[in-house]
């Protein structure tokens, strides 16, 4: 494949020029698992690792590259096929979780996507979960790429237009596609979205079928499929790596593994993002500080009260705020940590510096 058709535009050729990377090759990592990659360039895959500059100025692991990530490379002497990342070129989009756990580290899941598309499963379980929708949701608002609900397994529902009407309610302008991946119901749809050097980024529990309508798109068995759980529908992590597929009609997709643990990532916005139509109300609250929580006027409270919006949902939104609001505190602790060790380490610094002068 050319870089043209690998997504490779003047969004990322520019970023490339103005990074004074002069004698490297820009690719894309399309396998990443354990630090090691994959990187698709113009004369064709290539081994890669980070470089031992990379891993010293690297702040966080967010930073390292991702599946969809373009990166500036350069050769290894007398081995053709290895390249070592310098660097890791401006980021469009990038989808991301909070690393499980009780820190604030950011998890990166797949980067440069255009589109997020979020698999349930309707073969009964906890696969189809309207509260789930909108948490993933909240992903797609805080990656920047432009959300899509596919409802797999469509042909195990024995009421799939129910389940239609149900996703529809929560997923605002986000398109919904009934689909089976083992009938191909739906197909053809989903791939009439997919054009060429469109990335999209396939997410969900364990055991909706993610793989599987990965397959059908690309018309082989290129990803491995596993069974679920008779008791609740769950699947195994089939998936344990992070690959980019290109399809046959010029589309990109990434096979992500299965989210168990789906903590918010965002700022103060992501939850209006996702949830437009409390977003909407809010804007006729009394105060502006309105946390629509126990404010008098509140306007989404009146909606609650008159029944236009539903008690759970409005509990999600809720519970989504307080978490990116910890989140968001916990961020500011520790860049207020980092910028106190920082100020102490060049104090002491000057203080040697004066100290070796005399």
């Amino acid at each position: 494949m050319n870089l043209k058709e690998l997504g490779f535009d003047a969004f990322f050729r520019e970023d490339l020029a103005s990074s004074g990377a002069g004698g490297l090759e820009p690719g894309r990592v399309v396998f990443e698992s354990r630090n090691r990659y994959t990187v698709e360039t113009e004369g064709g895959p290539r081994e890669a690792a980070v470089s031992g500059r990379f891993e010293y100025t690297a702040a966080a692991r967010s930073e390292y590259p991702a599946v969809g990530d373009w990166v500036a490379l350069r050769p290894v002497e007398e081995k053709e096929t290895i390249r070592v990342i310098e660097r890791v070129l401006r980021r469009r989009t990038c989808l991301s979780r909070r690393s499980p756990g009780r820190g604030a580290d950011e998890q990166v899941i797949a980067a440069n996507i255009d589109i997020l598309c979020v698999v349930c499963g309707l073969d009964g379980g906890r696969n189809f979960n309207p509260r789930g929708i909108e948490r993933y949701l909240v992903m797609a608002a805080a990656s920047g790429a432009r959300p899509v609900l596919a409802l797999n397994k469509a042909d195990l529902c024995e009421n799939p237009e129910d389940a239609l009407l149900t996703a529809r309610s929560v997923a605002g302008d986000a398109p919904v596609y009934l689909l089976s991946a083992k009938t191909r119901r739906g197909i053809g749809e989903l791939s009439g979205i997919l054009l060429p050097g469109v990335t999209a980024a396939f997410t969900g529990p364990s055991g909706v079928g993610k793989s599987a309508l990965i397959n059908a798109l690309l018309g082989a068995e290129a990803v491995r499929t596993g069974a679920t759980r008779a008791d609740d529908m769950r699947g195994r992590h089939t998936t344990t790596h992070r690959e980019l597929f290109p399809l046959p009609g010029g589309g990109l997709v990434i096979d992500t593994p299965g989210l168990r643990e789906l903590q918010a990532w965002g700022d103060g916005n992501t939850a209006d993002d996702a949830f437009a139509d409390i977003a909407a109300a809010a804007v006729s609250c009394r105060f502006r500080d309105c946390t629509h929580r126990d404010e008098p006027g509140c306007a989404v409270l009146a909606l609650l009260r008159e029944g236009r919006l539903e008690q759970e949902r409005y509990q999600n939104y809720i519970t989504v705020r307080k978490e990116l609001e910890y989140l968001s505190s916990l961020q500011d602790e520790r860049g207020r940590r980092e910028r106190k060790a920082s100020e102490k380490e060049l104090s002491r610094l000057i203080k040697r510096y004066n100290r070796d002068r005399e």
